[in-house]
């Protein structure tokens, strides 16, 4: 599926943040809540699994992501709203399994949407509403094991030296051997790790930071 240009406020980088700071939904179990953003990373790359939850004001399980160009991913994280570590997809991924973006609209709105069973596709903009800092996609969500990722656009990190935890796998080189090595979407995976001088990312390839 092809996607045409995005434009300068636009981008095909949608991140899943594994740091939001701030209250989170009341379905989202307590030990993932007590988790640091490095341990809730860590588990999703070495399950391969992202679990579904719902947001605020719905029921449908979903997986959150946030549509971030450079200037903006910087204002998330310099304005102490995310944390630097968590997953990037592309738009293409997000709409071939299903996900897209929200709408923003006033209460009245809102309520149509969740009063047909689509609240999950909506994010109200009325009085006290506390998400008008991002540009929302959504990821609904009827598996209970959660999204198997397959690729990603990149994984993003904010400590160079960190490293996933070893996962146990097949050794190539001895049949019927088991070996600990880093996880596999570790190892395919490119790596963006924020710099916080730049307020930038800084790229690394696939396998460079096994």
């Amino acid at each position: 599926m092809e996607f045409g240009i995005t434009g300068p406020a636009q981008s095909d980088n949608l991140f899943h943040f594994t740091g939001r700071v701030g209250e989170r939904p009341s379905d989202v179990p307590r030990p993932i809540q007590e988790m640091t953003p490095k341990e809730r990373l860590d588990a999703i790359i070495g399950e391969r699994i992202l679990r579904a939850f719902p947001p605020f004001g719905t029921t449908a399980p979903c997986v959150c992501f946030s549509e971030s160009p450079p200037e903006h991913l910087a204002f998330l994280i310099n304005g102490g709203r995310v944390k630097p570590w968590g997953i990037v997809i592309s738009r293409a991924q997000m709409v071939k399994a299903g996900g897209g973006s929200v709408a923003y609209v006033p209460d009245q709105v809102y309520e149509y949407f969740k009063n047909t069973g689509m609240g999950h596709w909506a994010v109200r903009v009325g009085p006290g509403s506390s998400w008008m800092h991002e540009r929302e996609w959504r990821l609904p969500c009827l598996q209970v094991s959660g999204v198997r990722l397959m690729t990603l656009q990149a994984i993003l990190i904010g400590d160079k030296t960190w490293r996933p935890s070893l996962v146990e796998r097949s050794d190539p080189r001895s049949p019927g051997s088991r070996l600990m090595d880093f996880p596999p979407l570790w190892q395919e995976s490119p790596i963006w790790v924020w710099d916080s001088s730049s307020k930038s990312v800084v790229p690394h390839p696939p396998g460079s930071l096994c």
